[in-house]
């Protein structure tokens, strides 16, 4: 039987792109890879700049560092000082939970990545799986959104246990992943801001203008891919009529690129599965969202939960922009920007080290997850590879 979204989404038979045959203009120089790392050091030095010139940081590391129960008789991990007096102190409980969080965060990004494929390529769960866990912690490594392309990459390959996905589509998933994300969550940081006193907005007019910002950059964006998909024909019309002029190679080369792009942003032809994705990314930001205020909690800080999610959507918005390796200095610079609306002291020690605790501990999972899709992949192409062998040594022995 046919399926009926396919039936809704009419599209051509995608072309067979290989990992290993991929244009070589899609390939960065080592010249411009050291061009971005350099970029994203720079911007990373800014913010861990403009972040540290008002914090404590001889409070937040000198002292003791103590394991102790807690108030709730749960163990605790904290810092004294010389004095006696508890610098911070994280509920090791509270640590485990929103490790749990973490993990489900982690099913919910890879599982809402399906229907924006769905209408070009059906992937199973675990090669998805192994792409995200390798494609997240790339993304946030490395400089200058570069870890955005490991995913379509690992995709295209033709080693794998299912059909490859033309680079070109998995880049234009991609892409639209990230635009309805900046929209959604630029969107939920207007609905919290809503909750602020105009007076006391005013006093942090950067949050304001970050929100108004993100909101025409990300509906630009969206505008710009509709009409791409909209006028395809124009598209490659005039990508063939210009680049031809240099080179008629390329020109074919590059087109093959933009229609497989072009294809790939095919589900916002389908309502239901626009309607998927932005519903398990609902869901995702929620647990997001909550996690973080838990996590406050587990610093002692009282974070209300409003304020809990207008810092996750500064995070979101600020390292969505060109970002310096591991988001450092980035990730708690924006995660601190709007906690003075909510009365929350952003130089304290107790906050500093909750917003430094948050990276830290999100750093560490995306990259155990990173390693562990890393793992698996390989075994999965060694594997394969195998059989393969094992086919071919079993047809050269029955050969008269």
């Amino acid at each position: 039987m046919t399926d009926p979204v396919l039936q809704t989404v009419p599209l051509a038979a995608p072309p067979r792109v290989l990992g290993s045959a991929l244009p070589e203009h899609r390939h960065p120089t080592r010249r411009s890879i050291w061009v971005r790392w350099g970029v994203g050091l720079i911007l990373g030095a800014l913010f861990t700049w403009l972040s540290l010139r008002n914090w404590p940081v001889g409070q937040l590391f000198a002292g003791q560092v103590q394991i102790a129960r807690g108030n709730l008789d749960s163990w605790v991990v904290r810092l004294v000082n010389d004095q006696g007096a508890v610098v911070w102190s994280l509920d090791l409980a509270v640590l485990g939970v929103y490790g749990v969080m973490l993990t489900a965060v982690h099913w919910l990004r890879v599982l809402r990545w399906r229907p924006l494929l769905e209408p070009y390529a059906r992937v199973p769960v675990r090669a998805l799986n192994r792409a995200g866990a390798i494609g997240f912690m790339a993304v946030f490594l490395l400089p200058l959104r570069l870890g955005e392309f490991a995913r379509p990459l690992l995709l295209a390959r033709d080693d794998l246990d299912h059909e490859p996905v033309p680079f070109g589509a998995g880049l234009g998933t991609i892409a639209l992943e990230r635009v309805l994300d900046g929209l959604l969550v630029a969107a939920l940081l207007f609905v919290v801001l809503f909750e602020v006193h105009p007076a006391t907005l005013a006093r942090y007019p950067e949050v304001r203008v970050g929100a108004w910002v993100s909101m025409a950059v990300f509906a630009g964006a969206l505008g710009a891919l509709l009409a791409t998909l909209l006028a395809r024909d124009f598209t490659v019309r005039w990508t063939r009529r210009i680049v031809g002029r240099l080179s008629m190679a390329l020109a074919e080369k590059l087109l093959g690129l933009v229609t497989s792009f072009i294809d790939g942003l095919a589900i916002l032809r389908s309502p239901l599965h626009v309607a998927q994705f932005v519903g398990l990314t609902i869901v995702y930001w929620g647990i997001n969202g909550l996690g973080i205020w838990l996590f406050a909690r587990g610093f002692g800080i009282e974070l209300p939960v409003v304020a809990a999610y207008a810092m996750m959507s500064c995070a979101v918005v600020g390292m969505m922009v060109p970002n310096g390796p591991a988001n450092a200095g980035t990730f708690w610079y924006f995660l601190l920007l709007p906690a003075g609306l909510y009365g929350i002291a952003d130089h304290a020690p107790r906050t500093v080290a909750f917003a430094l605790a948050l990276w830290l501990v999100q750093t560490v999972q995306l990259i155990v997850f990173g390693i562990w899709g890393s793992w698996v992949d390989a075994r999965v192409v060694a594997r394969l590879r195998q059989d393969e062998d094992d086919v071919e040594t079993a047809e050269s022995v029955t050969e008269p």
